[in-house]
């Protein structure tokens, strides 16, 4: 292990902000390698150490010899590394609880990349009945799963809350009047944004406020 972890990801929010926000939970060591371009990436990965590793991928950690690819293996693997397993889910119903909500965020978040990924010269006709169609409705079945809880699983935070705000702060920006209705999402929203990790990394200047999605590729971001 190093002495600090170090997250691979592009110069965006994207799959790595979720992990910047539990990096900063969690309190560990880290700093960020970020990539502006993809010629930046492709010399990395194509040079020692990632090129030795059949599942390279960003997002990635690098801790010290170790490196580990794919988002939801590094939640994992960052828990552990803070001695702090809980966040993994308590119990077999906060993990089965768990992974029934990442589920759901995952058809949330397909519906965000086909909405803004219409073609731009049939964005504005379809953008309306895509959101509803793709997106609002998944939206709307979180929050209603979430008005009676304190977190995601119940009363204990764990790593699938750091996903679930950012799914919020995508639809509080692109949608601030339809995310206002959604209850169960806005107060956990509000809950997450005033855990004292979270609000001081806000007001950093290390937090990327934009782009959510790669700048020229989506229709929004």
């Amino acid at each position: 292990m190093g002495d600090k972890v170090v997250l691979g990801y592009w110069a965006i929010r994207g799959l790595a902000q979720p992990l910047r926000f539990y990096l900063e939970y969690l309190g560990l060591p880290y700093e960020e390698k970020r990539y502006y371009k993809p010629e930046e990436w492709f010399a990395d990965v194509t040079s020692a150490p990632l090129n030795q590793h059949v599942l390279v991928n960003l997002p990635y950690i690098k801790d010290g010899d170790e490196l580990v690819f794919e988002s939801q293996a590094l939640y994992v693997y960052l828990a552990y590394r803070a001695n702090k397993p809980e966040l993994l889910g308590q119990n077999q119903k906060e993990q089965v609880t768990l992974a029934s909500v990442r589920g759901v965020l995952q058809d949330l978040f397909k519906g965000l990349i086909t909405l803004f990924t219409i073609p731009e010269d049939q964005y504005e006709a379809k953008k309306e009945d895509q959101f509803n169609q793709l997106v609002f409705w998944i939206a709307e079945k979180l929050s209603k799963f979430l008005e009676n809880r304190k977190w995601a699983v119940g009363d204990n935070l764990t790593y699938i809350d750091f996903q679930l705000f950012e799914a919020e702060e995508i639809l509080r920006n692109y949608k601030p009047e339809a995310f206002a209705t959604l209850v169960g999402l806005k107060n956990h929203n509000e809950s997450f944004a005033n855990l004292p990790a979270i609000k001081n990394y806000q007001a950093s200047d290390k937090m990327i406020a934009r782009p959510f999605y790669p700048p020229g590729m989506y229709r929004w971001g």
